[in-house]
């Protein structure tokens, strides 16, 4: 047996990850920048999956709704997921979900970066364990709200679509975000009024990138006031885009998030009265610079008249 000389014969690769072993600050700073690349690339697979898969054999239509969140979109897909050949890719319709990098608390920044191969990885091989289970899928009805500022890149990706473009009046909407995860009751009025100038910031910049995705994209484009009046006819004006939906009865009783099952009614009423009268005002003062913005959906500046809903423009 040879003796053992102290010497390595061995490859440069293999040098080199012996050198970090040396205790000196300048190997020990490349071993944290090694460790910090592999957990790096660890934290991108797990937040960016790429599951192998079979693309659906029915080749799917996807129907994209494109809306800020609270303004009647679960209660479209809702109805329109009654149809026989319709799917959702996650139970609330929302695919971002699915996909642990797309659901992060950045997912409103237009420039955050998205992983489209790994969307697509994952949302297709979730459609082709459905159509296992379920048999042929006709139409993917896909609503997470941050579609909104990234649509043109998810159309694109995604290019067998139909899109339709949805709002609700911003008194109501304000209300039912405020109710439904804040405690406004318990709150200073200084806290109070910051909250809601928030939400109104936030129906403006989403009513913004909704009317230009609506301009771009040619989407069917209504309002939840126009849908909750007449539910059958705006279903048919979706059925002439997407057939899939013609024996749709739109007078069924549905589950909208944790209210009682009940047939589409308009519940800006309910939400509005929730407001204080200073609530409105402090919503109404930051709207109006808007007023276009608002014109263009058909609503009003006016806190007194928000019950109101013209054409939109």
């Amino acid at each position: 047996m040879a003796k053992y000389s102290g010497r390595l014969n061995t490859s440069e690769s293999k040098k080199q990850d012996l050198l970090l072993l040396e205790p000196n600050p300048k190997n020990l700073r490349r071993m944290v920048g090694r460790l910090r690349r592999v957990n790096r690339d660890a934290i991108f697979h797990h937040e960016w999956p790429r599951p192998e898969y079979d693309r659906p054999l029915s080749d799917p239509l996807f129907l994209f709704i494109l809306t800020p969140p609270y303004s009647g979109s679960t209660a479209l897909a809702q109805v329109l997921n009654t149809s026989p050949g319709a799917v959702f890719l996650q139970e609330r319709g929302e695919g971002q979900w699915l996909v642990p990098g797309m659901c992060q608390r950045d997912r409103w920044m237009p420039e955050k970066y998205i992983d489209w191969e790994s969307v697509k990885s994952v949302w297709w091989s979730r459609l082709s364990l459905i159509e296992k289970l379920t048999g042929p899928i006709n139409v993917v009805i896909e609503k997470s709200p941050a579609n909104l500022v990234r649509a043109e890149a998810l159309l694109q990706n995604f290019p067998r679509h139909q899109v339709i473009a949805l709002n609700r009046n911003p008194y109501a909407n304000c209300s039912s975000v405020m109710y439904r995860h804040f405690f406004p009751e318990k709150m200073t009025p200084k806290e109070r009024k910051w909250l809601l100038e928030r939400l109104a910031f936030f129906w403006v910049y989403r009513s913004q990138w909704l009317k230009k995705q609506i301009e771009q994209t040619q989407a069917l484009a209504f309002s939840y006031e126009q849908f909750c009046e007449q539910p059958a006819e705006w279903v048919s004006k979706i059925a002439d885009r997407v057939p899939e939906f013609q024996q749709i009865d739109a007078s069924h009783e549905i589950k909208v998030k944790d209210y009682p099952i009940q047939k589409i009614s308009n519940q800006n009423g309910r939400q509005i009265e929730k407001l204080l009268d200073s609530d409105k005002e402090i919503i109404a003062e930051f709207l109006r610079p808007h007023e276009d913005l608002l014109n263009y959906y058909g609503y009003r500046c006016d806190w007194e008249s928000a019950l109101d809903h013209d054409e939109p423009v």
